[in-house]
């Protein structure tokens, strides 16, 4: 098999360190064809913020951030912030369909922001699950009605912790058609 592509992932403020590293491996895992890499970390551009809003803007601060590092690969922006985009009052995460460019938002996938006891497994599940999804985007998949498909829209948290971390038949064959190739045990059977 040939070297597997770098798939650049970068740190956006605050993200603890077990969670950053549980990511990676799980991506490392995930797909065959790339190979998650950290880079670094950023400060999230203030730029970026609405203060009226208390919240980033998710599209705006994708873009600044693909600016500030000039990627050369496929690329995942993990920000301990929260977000927002166009109508919606928050996001899990935004990328930009088919160019390889993706971000996830850890603060509302924590069972601790809706008055829960810390779950470090399940907060780790949630990013994953987010990161796949996401990058799927990047990619150039579009949501997707299969159930459990990770590919599915979340409105909620509920909603993400629904789907699998995993991609369905479809989903998988489109990625492999786009040259990412994803591992057997991220295809729902």
């Amino acid at each position: 098999m040939p070297t597997p592509t770098p798939l650049l992932v970068y740190r956006v403020g605050y993200v603890e360190e077990h969670a950053l590293e549980s990511l990676l491996a799980g991506l490392r895992s995930a797909y065959k064809s790339h190979k998650a890499v950290y880079v670094g970390d950023i400060e999230p551009p203030v730029t970026a913020y609405n203060w009226r809003r208390r919240q980033y803007d998710s599209t705006t601060l994708l873009h600044t951030l693909l600016k500030k590092t000039s990627p050369h690969a496929p690329t995942l922006f993990v920000a301990g912030v929260d977000a927002y985009a166009d109508n919606l009052n928050f996001v899990f995460g935004e990328a930009l369909l088919g160019q390889g460019a993706a971000i996830v938002y850890t603060p509302r996938l924590k069972p601790e922001f809706y008055g829960d006891e810390p779950n470090p497994l399940l907060y780790i599940e949630r990013l994953i699950k987010e990161s796949l999804h996401e990058l799927g985007h990047a990619f150039g998949l579009r949501h997707c009605p299969t159930p459990g498909c990770v590919m599915n829209f979340s409105n909620s948290i509920l909603e993400v912790d629904e789907k699998k971390p995993a991609y369905c038949q479809r989903c998988a064959e489109i990625l492999a058609e786009n040259g990412v190739l994803v591992n057997e045990e991220y295809i729902l059977a």
